[in-house]
């Protein structure tokens, strides 16, 4: 183990003090690691967006990515993903063969990577949540509703709709059944524990009079929402994708991201436009970590939600949707 490295605040005077910066100074290192000690890194405050990027940095990135992307000695990257969590710089600073130019590397990936600008955004605010219902959250099934929902629908929904302090009220269903055909909906929904909320519903399946009826019904729930942004749920086999990218063409910034379930065994890459297509609500989970709408935790848990359930994922499996997927 190496020395203890002193960790000192530089102090600007007490009028200065939340603008002050820190100075982490090594006490050096054993022979042969690859920190390079003559160099000194100016620690930003604790509170600041430079430091809760790169503690997302230390406490997220994976072992391959501090090593190649953040370009860190591999030993490095190593002790700090065994070293997780991070509540401080110190304590990353604390961390064998973690000195000034590592943290000066994290610093620079933090903020290439976008962390340094997310972790200080505006709040998001309460999430909400526009989805389709057949095939989307329920699986084709004959007799209709014999099946549960899809694995992890009910554990994304919901956090989705708690995130931010978010209260129930924020989920809503728009269907091209007709208003007969939804009425043992809701206690389907309850029976699986996915959140209630209003169901939108059609006067005709056929697609292209559904479509414009979805788009108008998804309109008039942003209209009643105030700013508050959505994340859209659907599938491929009507016209989902099409609905929801003239609803987001209508409604700059008020869409997260469109999420369409795969369920036609060939898609166009023309329907897809400005959506992301997917497979499971694991993959969903951790495209949600790269729009830095869920944390690699909540995503985790939103997966194992759905290996209950029956999807078939290990851990390993999660790991590798989070790396390739939970990126930006």
């Amino acid at each position: 183990m190496r020395a203890a490295r002193l960790f000192l605040v530089v102090s600007l005077g007490l009028s200065l003090a939340a603008c002050s910066a820190d100075t982490l100074e090594p006490a050096g290192e054993p022979t042969g690691v690859a920190e390079d000690e003559a160099n000194s890194f100016k620690a930003p405050p604790e509170t600041s967006c430079e430091a809760k990027g790169m503690r997302k940095v230390a406490n997220e990135a994976t072992i391959d990515e501090l090593d190649d992307a953040a370009k860190l000695d591999r030993r490095a990257a190593e002790n700090i993903v065994k070293g997780r969590p991070y509540e401080t710089l110190k304590q990353l600073d604390a961390i064998a063969l973690v000195g000034p130019s590592a943290l000066n590397a994290i610093l620079a990936y933090a903020k290439a990577k976008g962390h340094v600008a997310s972790v200080c955004a505006a709040p998001m605010g309460e999430i909400g949540i526009v989805s389709d219902l057949d095939k989307t959250v329920i699986p084709e099934s004959e007799p209709d509703l014999a099946k549960a929902p899809y694995p992890g629908v009910k554990a994304l929904f919901t956090t989705l709709e708690t995130k931010n302090g978010g209260k129930a009220g924020d989920v809503y269903y728009v269907t091209a059944r007709k208003p007969e055909r939804v009425t043992l909906v809701p206690d389907y929904l309850t029976k699986h524990g996915v959140p209630l909320g209003p169901i939108e519903t059609g006067v005709s399946g056929v697609p292209w009079v559904a479509h414009p009826e979805k788009v108008r019904d998804v309109a008039s729930i942003f209209a009643r929402t105030g700013t508050q942004k959505f994340v859209l749920f659907g599938d491929t086999s009507q016209r989902d994708p099409e609905v929801y990218k003239d609803v987001i063409k209508a409604h700059p910034g008020r869409v997260i991201a469109g999420f369409i379930h795969k369920v036609n065994a060939e898609v166009p890459k023309e329907r897809l436009t400005g959506l992301v297509l997917h497979e499971s609500y694991a993959e969903v989970a951790a495209v949600l970590v790269a729009l830095d709408v869920l944390t690699r935790d909540e995503a985790k848990g939103i997966m194992r939600s759905a290996r209950d359930e029956g999807l078939a994922i290990d851990d390993a499996g999660m790991e590798k949707l989070l790396d390739e997927k939970g990126k930006k």
